[in-house]
């Protein structure tokens, strides 16, 4: 018999061991690989040996680019703050669920995270549906959907050049012609009257509930993305009674009530951890125009 294969950090670090005065034990034991580009959050102190720790980590994991991510945004774009550490570009193709994400890992957002989310997207859409995606990015949602959910059409908004760019070649990788892309901010460029379902897939969604509701048939559902600083059970978490206490659901059904609809149902789940205190959820909301 073959013995087991040792862990790919077992293996990093032994190579690292060979570097003299290096603390291979500090090297960090997890990492994001998005396409043929690998994150990594190493330890300030290992700065010095960033080449050498990203050859390593290159050459054990098949990366063909290795980069520090510092774990800051910028800017109401989300900007990744990322450094180079070993490789030279950062422009790939991530495959994930037979859908391919063309990305510049320093310009745009990608998490590895949401993968579930975004084929519970592909799967939930039905035949015949008419989309709109107020926040669409690279098309996280919106590719997923148009590959797999067989729309007729998907109306995907997305105000950030460099996102639109990379939505635009995710489409043609993709021959996902069922998108529509509009490059602009979703409260001009959004239809009216048309959504079957609606994709809020921003974190500060829920002060742009009136466009997803001016973006509505009578009859559609939002999922809409949000940060939370109370635990959230993971899968399903059912709506509150009537009247209980939940700043989230309250100020959906005041949105609704103020654009001429009602709430039908209204469902929670737990995406991801994001950080030691906050939850990245979604909530599914069914309405119904009054």
């Amino acid at each position: 018999m073959h013995p087991p294969p040792h862990p790919p950090i077992d293996v990093i670090r032994g190579e690292a061991s060979r570097i003299a005065g290096f603390d291979a034990g500090a090297l960090p034991r997890r990492w994001e690989k998005v396409g043929d580009v690998l994150l990594l959050r190493p330890p300030p102190d290992l700065a010095p040996w960033g080449d050498a720790i990203g050859r390593i980590y290159a050459n054990v994991l098949g990366a063909s680019t290795v980069v520090e991510d510092r774990a800051r945004i910028h800017g109401p774009w989300r900007v990744p703050d990322i450094r180079r550490l070993w490789g030279d570009g950062t422009e790939t193709v991530h495959v994930e669920n037979g859908v391919r994400f063309k990305l510049d890992v320093a310009k745009v957002m990608f998490s590895s995270g949401n993968v579930g989310e975004r084929g519970r997207m592909a799967r939930i859409a039905r035949p015949g549906e008419t989309v709109v995606d107020l926040f669409a990015g690279i098309g996280y949602f919106s590719i997923p959907i148009a590959v797999h959910g067989q729309p007729s059409r998907v109306v995907s908004c997305e105000v950030n050049p460099t996102a639109f760019h990379y939505l635009q070649e995710n489409i043609r990788l993709n021959r996902a012609g069922a998108v529509e892309a509009r490059l602009g901010d979703c409260r001009e460029v959004a239809p009216a009257g048309v959504a079957d379902r609606v994709i809020m897939g921003h974190f500060g969604s829920v002060g742009y509930l009136p466009v997803a509701f001016r973006a509505m048939k009578d009859l559609a559902t939002i999922h809409l993305h949000a940060l939370l600083r109370r635990p959230a059970g993971e899968g399903p978490v059912a709506a509150p009674a009537a009247g209980a206490p939940d700043p989230l659901f309250d100020r959906i059904r005041m949105e609704a009530e103020s654009s001429g609809f009602r709430v039908d149902s209204l469902t929670m789940r737990r995406v991801k951890s994001y950080g030691p205190h906050r939850v990245h959820v979604v909530v599914d909301a069914e309405f119904i125009s009054t």
